[in-house]
């Protein structure tokens, strides 16, 4: 049942962050006056639609997120179907008035990058509503639930040690004794450990974190925990206003940091630098989602925020079939004043989804190692 839980948790993220950034690239095309063919969610075979003001709305089977279609995206592709039918060319320009091909280049841009902005403006609110609310506040001694590989704490921690103390010092809230261990990166710290009834104390040292070692969910020791208990405090916003500044900010910070962050765990898979283990794909996520099924709501939602906006920084990259890969390749035609033969188009978007369905591959590859090692 935990695994059931895990994976339609996952899918109901997944379909909201799509959804999202499929909303935008409706509402955008819709204002623009291009037609919109369907607006479904998941994927077909379809389960039922309905047609609305011109459009299809469907439901469909595979629950992979939604999709908008809309006239002219593939070219011209449906004005040669109409001259097949018979259609005179003054017949087939009024039908394709409505064309995402035929509009111009701005509002082309705007439709592209509308999906961006909305998992931008999503990740903006949830931050937002996660700061303005109370902060759950780990308390009392802190139980080991998991230790890491390689870590500092492989070979003098247990799983079920209760840590009461660092340094002869005890701390109100969890979070002061991990930043007090992490403080003393490289120094031996002593930690006061209750074990099978007794209490002792434990060296340790602990390790200096890089952005990388960070990215990779290792800590200055090493060890996962529970504290005793929660208790809610306070948030550290003077109101609303200051709440979504802050939410708006740490989106915006955590999206320039995102390109450097991808760029390094790619060059890790491809063999380049030691950050393969940075890289979590759809397995990896499914797994943390599971995870966050436990934790506090202000945990979940800072959780679903950042997927947002790495789904935002991931679409808006050149690359294709992302979304902006197609605006290089609008660009490039505007550039050249014609449009790139429909064939060398194909090939384009095929080459970039072959390629990124590898990279998926790859990272799922690798979350299945992780899964399998612990």
């Amino acid at each position: 049942m935990e695994v059931l839980g895990t994976i339609v948790a996952f899918l109901a993220v997944l379909v909201v962050l799509v959804l999202v950034h499929e909303l935008g690239h409706f509402f955008a095309a819709k204002r623009s006056g291009i037609t919109v063919q369907e607006f479904g969610i998941g994927f077909p075979p379809r389960i039922t639609s309905v047609v609305w003001h011109g459009t299809r709305y469907s439901l469909n089977w595979i629950p992979l997120g939604g999709f908008v279609k809309m006239l002219g995206e593939d070219g011209d592709s449906e004005a040669d179907k109409m001259r097949e039918r018979g259609l005179s060319e003054a017949a087939v320009d009024k039908a394709m008035e409505g064309a995402f091909n035929r509009k111009p280049l701005g509002v082309r841009m705007v439709v592209l990058l509308a999906g961006v902005v909305m998992n931008f403006l999503l990740a903006g609110i949830l931050f937002s509503v996660a700061l303005a609310m109370p902060i759950p506040q780990g308390r009392g001694p802190l139980t080991v639930t998991e230790i890491q590989a390689d870590s500092p704490a492989e070979e003098v921690l247990q799983v079920g040690d209760r840590i009461i103390s660092a340094d002869g010092r005890t701390f109100p809230a969890s979070a002061d004794l991990t930043a007090y261990v992490r403080s003393r990166a490289g120094h031996e710290v002593t930690l006061g450990v209750e074990r099978g009834g007794a209490t002792i104390d434990v060296a340790v040292i602990p390790r200096q974190l890089t952005d990388q070692d960070l990215a990779q969910g290792k800590g200055a020791i090493g060890f996962s925990y529970d504290p005793e208990r929660f208790v809610e405090v306070p948030s550290g916003v003077s109101g609303p206003i200051d709440a979504v500044a802050k939410g708006f900010t740490e989106a915006g910070y955590l999206a320039i940091r995102i390109p450097g962050g991808l760029a390094e765990a790619v060059g890790g898979l491809l063999g380049l630098n030691d950050s393969a283990g940075s890289a979590v794909g759809p397995i990896g996520i499914a797994e943390e989602t599971g995870r966050q099924l436990q934790a506090p709501l202000v945990n979940q939602l800072i959780f679903v925020g950042i997927l947002s906006v790495n789904l935002a920084v991931l679409n808006v990259l050149p690359f294709p079939p992302l979304d902006g890969g197609r605006i290089a390749v609008v660009l490039i035609e505007a550039v050249r004043r014609r449009k790139l033969p429909a064939e060398r188009e194909a090939m384009i978007y095929l080459t970039g989804f072959m390629v990124l369905i590898a990279l998926v591959i790859l990272i799922s590859i690798q979350d299945v190692q992780r899964l399998i090692e612990g």
